[in-house]
């Protein structure tokens, strides 16, 4: 508008004095006030019990179901299993004899025991000194029971097969005793081989069968007198299983 600005250089006369000009304040953000330490027992008066701060307990929103930590469970210790029983065994012959009420279990290297045979002639003199009738061949028992590979042949499922072989052949033959002759007749009372051989000169009773005296084979008591002698002693304690019955 053609108005030009103009700043007096001195002071106009009768004029006010110029104030200075006032800015706004800005509002500053409130402060969290500082949370106070609890006061130390030290520094309380004498009688004034410390305050118990106690913590606000967490709150489990509805519908949400809180789990407890699953403490470790501790598997039971594996026993070490026996293998002994587990170990295929080679294969063995087996003969069962009757002499009257007494059943004898032989083992005998290969089939047949003729009557002019050593070990047959044995076999006659320990039953004639037991008081026993004469024997004769019922049945006679090989393992394995298959010649498929498949086939379990550890000492435990002879144990098995035996037992029943036994079961099953004297069912009706009213026998009161039983002679296991050798290692591998003794596994009808043992199924680990180390242990069936502890049964000898023993008499064991058996599930489902007459009670069951243990010795070596007829070869060894062939072989060794001293075991002849162990059998007699053995037979006086058996003996009277089948003297009682007449």
């Amino acid at each position: 508008m053609g108005i030009s600005s103009w700043l007096p250089r001195e002071p106009l006369t009768h004029a006010p004095p110029r104030l200075p000009a006032e800015w706004p304040v800005l509002a500053q953000p409130p402060q969290e006030p500082e949370t106070a330490a609890p006061p130390s027992r030290e520094s309380l008066s004498p009688g004034v019990e410390a305050p118990v701060i106690r913590r606000r307990p967490e709150l489990v929103r509805p519908g949400r179901a809180v789990e407890a930590p699953v403490p470790p469970v501790a598997e039971p210790p594996v026993e070490p299993a026996d293998t002994r029983s587990q170990v295929a065994l080679e294969p063995f012959y087996l003969q069962l004899w009757l002499a009257g009420p007494c059943a004898l279990l032989l083992e005998l290297p290969e089939p047949g025991l003729e009557s002019g045979m050593s070990a047959r002639r044995l076999l006659d003199d320990i039953v004639r000194a037991a008081g026993l009738p004469g024997v004769r061949l019922l049945a006679d028992f090989r393992w394995p029971l298959s010649r498929n590979p498949q086939f379990d042949r550890s000492a435990q499922a002879a144990h098995l097969a035996l037992q029943a072989f036994m079961q099953g052949r004297l069912e009706e033959q009213g026998v009161v005793s039983i002679g296991c002759f050798g290692p591998r007749a003794a596994l009808l009372g043992e199924p680990v081989p180390e242990q069936a051989l502890e049964l000898f000169q023993r008499e064991l009773a058996l599930d489902q069968l007459a009670p069951a005296w243990f010795c070596p084979e007829l070869q060894s008591l062939m072989n060794e007198p001293a075991e002849k002698a162990r059998l007699w002693a053995l037979l006086r304690r058996v003996m009277r299983r089948w003297q009682e019955r007449e």
